[in-house]
């Protein structure tokens, strides 16, 4: 090992000697912005439920009297074992089941080829979004980080791509007139809020966290194991059974429960786990994190000054 590395992880050790090291500030609390519908586009049925989704989120906008609609920008034909036509239909009924359990009132599928979504003109997803944006007129607009890194599936990074140009767009009068033509007139969003998984390397920031409370966490966890077609499988409990079977183990709550039960069980738990593990990151009980891009985005000089001087009356 050179002389230069070996000091390096000295100071390193010096550092977070006795302790760990310091652990990153919690994230400012994200308030409910002014407005009252949203938008979630995520390229697969259930993109809105697990741990790095929108489902609290989304709860918590119902409860406060938004309402909602999700796009499901591919037809899920390769998500399920039931063949390629029925899991499009087995998925879609589900996500109008889930969705429909957080407060989302429609569910729009915009059928293009699952896993195959690189071969999209991009142009051409990006001007549908840009369409549904201008008729819906969202205050939110919730998807995958569009500058996120590190994520292997093509249909995340490619629907994240389209709706972070279509929400930009989207407010030029200039790009697709046409569309005035039928009553869907130019639209600036004001708030998007972008998720994505951080386990794959560095790359994405949060920068806001939402506060849940016990009720939409349990909701969230429930719309996470309602799509059953991808969710619900049995071997997940009878594993993870069998495991703390071989060391004289039980979990109580999961006895009398089958394996379809069960894993329902181990699901919801699972969703309660990351919701707090959030909350307690950001000095609360539930929580979910976000990369929130706000109404002063494209002018941060502005944004800045009404930060630092902006006071109640």
């Amino acid at each position: 090992m050179s002389r230069p590395l070996v000091k390096l992880l000295a100071k390193l050790l010096a550092v977070c000697a006795g302790a760990a090291c310091a652990v990153a500030a919690p994230l400012p609390l994200g308030e409910i912005p002014s407005g009252g519908r949203f938008l979630v586009i995520q390229p697969h049925h259930d993109d809105h439920t697990w741990q790095y989704g929108h489902g609290g989120f989304i709860a918590k906008l119902v409860d406060a009297g938004w309402k909602g609609v999700y796009v499901r920008a591919s037809n899920d034909e390769k998500d399920g074992s039931s063949g390629w036509g029925r899991n499009d239909q087995i998925n879609e009924s589900e996500a109008i089941e889930a969705t429909s359990h957080l407060g989302i009132e429609k569910v729009v599928s915009l059928n293009w080829r699952n896993d195959h979504m690189s071969s999209i003109p991009g142009n051409e997803l990006r001007t549908q979004l840009i369409l549904l944006i201008r008729e819906l007129k969202p205050d939110i607009v919730m998807s995958y980080n569009p500058w996120g890194h590190y994520d292997r599936n093509p249909d995340h990074r490619k629907v994240a791509r389209a709706v972070g140009e279509a929400i930009w767009l989207s407010g030029f009068a200039t790009v697709n007139p046409e569309h005035a033509e039928v009553g869907a007139p130019p639209w600036r969003v004001p708030h998007a809020y972008f998720s994505q998984r951080s386990d794959y390397g560095k790359g994405y920031e949060p920068n806001v966290a939402i506060e849940l409370n016990a009720e939409q966490v349990a909701r969230k966890g429930r719309a996470y194991w309602l799509h059953r077609n991808v969710r619900l499988n049995p071997a997940t409990a009878r594993s993870i059974r069998a495991k703390l079977d071989a060391q004289g183990l039980e979990i109580p709550e999961l006895e009398g429960l089958d394996d379809e039960k069960a894993t329902e069980k181990l699901q919801e738990w699972f969703m309660e786990w990351i919701s707090r593990k959030r909350g307690e990151e950001n000095g609360v009980e539930f929580a979910e994190v976000f990369f929130h891009v706000g109404e002063w985005r494209a002018v941060p000089g502005l944004r800045r000054y009404l930060e630092e001087n902006v006071q109640p009356r």
